[in-house]
């Protein structure tokens, strides 16, 4: 919800160390195989500045795309 009001990120709308732990949860739940995930448009925005920023596409996720 918090997302959905901000649109940005997880405690501000700048980056924020809180970024990078709700980043790295955000993205073990993206790669855990869940056969039917429920979309969630804000968290998937979310995922998606995240993964613009490149130390977060080197570490966060590993290089994966």
């Amino acid at each position: 919800e918090h997302l959905n009001n901000t649109g940005a990120y997880a405690a501000l709308a700048r980056f924020t160390l809180g970024d990078i732990v709700a980043g790295l949860s955000t993205n073990r739940w993206y790669m855990t195989p869940i056969p039917e995930r429920p979309a969630f448009p804000a968290v998937e925005a979310y995922y998606k500045r995240l993964s613009e920023r490149p130390a977060f596409m080197q570490h966060g996720r590993n290089g994966v795309p």
